[in-house]
């Protein structure tokens, strides 16, 4: 696998000719819901590794120092005690993948965890979540002062004013310079995908926001009337490929539900 996606210079050819067949879409995502699952140790060891990818969210108005810290707590302790030495899994150190908070919050999530001794990377929302109706100044001094703080990951999210009205390269330019902001600090890229129009536009702005060096493309911000869904999921699933099949990056896909559902999923 090569390193973290560099961005690539904007390529609209990629996204010119693009159609998306819905119905066919659609049904491939029906099929998908009709997998046979595993079961048994298997069913135990995919269940252990998707606690592992969970962002454990708090975006609530009300958040305080306390409920952060409880929720670092739960973020170092993701499952009784019993249950995984019953699996055998009591000494692995199983936690969930990073503490997702606003940009106020991350100190007291940062200082939280640094107290439990425990590693777990703090991600932030930035660039005027949930709405993105800030202006790209305000959005990028907010990046900058939740890596400042502490944030290891930064979760931006698009205009979406600017997929709806084709603004391609707008949205390159945007994304690109939310990217430079980050530094060193990985970027989630939110593309609130059930605000967007056409599954063609999830297409289109999925492989912008790669190009401009997203480390993640993410569904919504779980505070949208629609959020994930199993369409959507393939089409962005489908950019992720033929990103790779393009430069060899491999992009991480994020989905999320609705709050107050406190978790994130992030998988390869």
């Amino acid at each position: 696998m090569a390193g973290r996606n560099p961005g690539t210079k904007l390529e609209l050819g990629w996204i010119s000719k693009v159609h998306v067949n819905r119905p066919e879409v659609v049904r491939h995502a029906e099929q998908i819901k009709k997998w046979r699952t595993v079961k048994g140790n298997w069913q135990a060891a995919w269940l252990l590794k998707a606690v592992t990818c969970i962002d454990l969210t708090t975006l609530s108005g009300d958040d305080t120092p306390s409920s952060v810290h409880r929720l670092c707590f739960k973020a170092k302790h993701p499952i009784r005690e019993d249950l995984l030495k019953a699996l055998d899994m009591h000494d692995k150190g199983i936690t969930v993948g990073a503490v997702c908070v606003y940009p106020a919050r991350v100190t007291d999530a940062v200082n939280a965890l640094k107290a439990a001794d425990c590693n777990i990377p703090v991600a932030s929302v930035a660039a005027g979540f949930p709405s993105g109706q800030t202006p790209l100044e305000i959005k990028l001094a907010e990046i900058k002062l939740a890596v400042q703080y502490g944030a290891r990951e930064i979760d931006i999210v698009i205009s979406r004013t600017l997929v709806l009205t084709g603004q391609w390269e707008g949205l390159y330019e945007e994304i690109r310079q939310c990217r430079e902001a980050c530094g060193e600090a990985h970027m989630k890229t939110i593309l609130s995908t059930g605000e967007l129009g056409s599954l063609a536009n999830v297409y289109k702005a999925s492989m912008i926001a790669m190009m401009a060096g997203s480390d993640f493309i993410k569904t919504s911000t779980g505070k949208e009337v629609e959020n994930a869904t199993f369409p959507v999921g393939v089409v962005m699933m489908r950019a992720i490929k033929e990103f790779y099949w393009q430069t060899g990056y491999k992009i991480f896909y994020h989905v999320t539900g609705s709050y107050p559902l406190q978790h994130d999923l992030a998988m390869a």
